[in-house]
């Protein structure tokens, strides 16, 4: 047969009306041969503080996301992150008030007060950027006293309780790229503490989470954020890995049952190309369309069933600017 005929393998997909992405897709990139790029996470999510991240395992998945369907696409099929995964695995809230808001322009000064007002203490104008504030000077606040005195007043607690809900709101579970920043955008939510439970916070970090996929999906794209600990547990559920849930612990979000001992002789750790294989070795046996089973949602706490009847539900989600379709 003549070279100019010969069969060529095409990338795909062969027809490009709902894949329009082909283009700037990472899958792109590993074609040619440039498949060497490991995807940069925040860090404290993968040095200083737990639940350790994979960065080879989230780059294996944010190869296989299309934002075109908010789904991952596997040889077996195709799989996402729910509504549901992040109930029960986080017990985070999915029923409730819109996270979203006003963002008025501050100076500096307005900030400080907002922040004496209700963490309990006024940052330095240097450590604020933009309208973030460093990590490390809430750290260093938190670590000038880290346990309230005996005579505490109720006003204490609720600025520590500020400080802890305002790093894990900002710092994890809506972590920008930055590393180091705390948007101060979600601080004012937290003035009255008996309204923040009435937040959707589950939705609100799944729509941060889709919004990040959706960009770290891109060749041109070196790092990604959001809630990974959510990606990554969300992976194993649907996976035969049983030993991350091992039996006896005390109740309490699917999540927090989790248990991994990683070492060099019983767990691939870092490498990128063994991830890839594993999930493009998958049958449809070894994969669990439904990893929650009725004992197992019934053996959690009630928080981590409220808003099971719309766990599937076809609904758009905010948080903030970001709009997104689960």
């Amino acid at each position: 047969m003549a070279a100019n005929n010969a069969y060529q393998l095409d990338l795909g997909p062969l027809d490009l009306s709902v894949l329009t992405g082909k283009l700037i897709h990472r899958s792109r990139d590993i074609w040619i041969g440039n498949d060497n790029m490991i995807l940069n996470t925040r860090k404290c999510d993968g040095k200083s503080h737990r639940p350790v991240i994979d960065r080879s395992l989230i780059t294996a998945l944010v190869e296989r996301w299309r934002s075109e369907t908010h789904t991952f696409h596997f040889r077996t099929g195709e799989s996402t992150i729910t509504l549901q995964d992040v109930e029960m695995l986080y017990g985070l809230p999915v029923k409730g008030n819109a996270v979203v808001g006003y963002e008025p322009q501050r100076s500096v000064v307005n900030w400080q007060n907002i922040c004496q007002r209700l963490l309990g203490f006024s940052p330095q104008p240097q450590d604020f950027k933009h309208s973030s504030l460093k990590v490390s000077a809430l750290n260093a606040h938190l670590r000038l006293q880290p346990r309230l005195p005996d005579l505490a007043t109720q006003d204490m607690v609720n600025e520590k309780n500020r400080c802890y809900m305002f790093w894990m709101i900002a710092g994890l579970l809506l972590a920008d790229t930055s590393g180091d920043l705390l948007k101060l955008m979600y601080l004012p939510m937290l003035e009255d503490i008996t309204t923040v439970g009435s937040y959707s916070w589950g939705s609100a970090t799944l729509a941060y989470l889709y919004r990040f996929l959706c960009k770290a999906y891109q060749s041109s794209q070196n790092e990604i954020a959001g809630f990974l600990p959510l990606l990554q547990a969300s992976d194993c559920s649907k996976k035969r890995y049983k030993e991350y849930f091992p039996v006896g612990l005390p109740r309490g979000p699917h999540a927090a049952r989790w248990y991994a001992h990683f070492s060099w002789t019983d767990t691939t750790k870092h490498v990128l190309r063994v991830f890839r294989d594993a999930l493009d070795s998958k049958t449809e046996d070894q994969f669990i369309w439904e990893p929650y089973s009725s004992d197992i949602i019934e053996s959690l706490p009630e928080y981590c069933r409220v808003g099971r009847d719309i766990w599937r539900a076809r609904v758009t989600i905010f948080c903030w600017d970001v709009v997104e379709v689960h």
